[in-house]
């Protein structure tokens, strides 16, 4: 069970029952991951909602590298919460067993395409000098071009966030995840 509950309507201040009740239907009543804590500030997880939605559903970078950038910053940051649900989805848009399977236990990279490469060098220079090395810059914007390159380090950005959330509030794994568990 996570540190903290997640709000019910009747715990929230009358002020952002609104906020409360559109993040609620936004998530067919349910509440999971992240938005079980955010749900404590149901305008945060609203606004915060609204961002999660437009970086995973409506930017048109492909969705095989986007799910190789979270599950990267995953297993980056130690979040076991965002591997689990998201490796299942990289393995679906066509990231290879073996590149999962060797981030997810920090061995070496099997033969991989220049734009995988590209992230996963992107985001261990992100997430270890905080920083990004003019060569790593150069090589992917041009491979993705400065619209596709600000929305990928937003969505890193963004799930670092993510990440610290639900490992600051050990938000558990569902327990019919059928993905091996991340090392951490």
């Amino acid at each position: 069970m996570a540190r903290i509950p997640a709000a019910d309507r009747n715990s929230v201040p009358e002020e952002f029952r609104n906020a409360y009740d559109a993040v609620m239907d936004a998530n067919n009543g349910r509440l999971s991951g992240p938005t079980s804590i955010t749900i404590n500030s149901p305008e945060m997880a609203s606004r915060r909602g609204a961002l999660t939605n437009y970086l995973r559903y409506e930017v048109q970078f492909e969705k095989k590298y986007l799910e190789l950038a979270i599950i990267t910053t995953a297993r980056l940051m130690d979040c076991a919460y965002v591997w689990n649900a998201h490796a299942p989805a990289a393995r679906k848009e066509g990231i290879s067993d073996q590149l999962i399977d060797a981030l997810r236990e920090k061995k070496t990279m099997p033969q991989i395409s220049d734009e995988e490469s590209v992230i996963i060098a992107y985001a261990t220079e992100f997430y270890t000098a905080h920083r990004i090395t003019d060569n790593t810059f150069s090589k992917a914007l041009d491979l993705f071009g400065t619209q596709y390159l600000v929305e990928l380090t937003t969505l890193m950005g963004h799930y670092a966030q993510t990440a610290f959330i639900l490992n600051a509030f050990e938000v558990e794994i569902s327990a019919d995840s059928t993905e091996p568990r991340l090392p951490v």
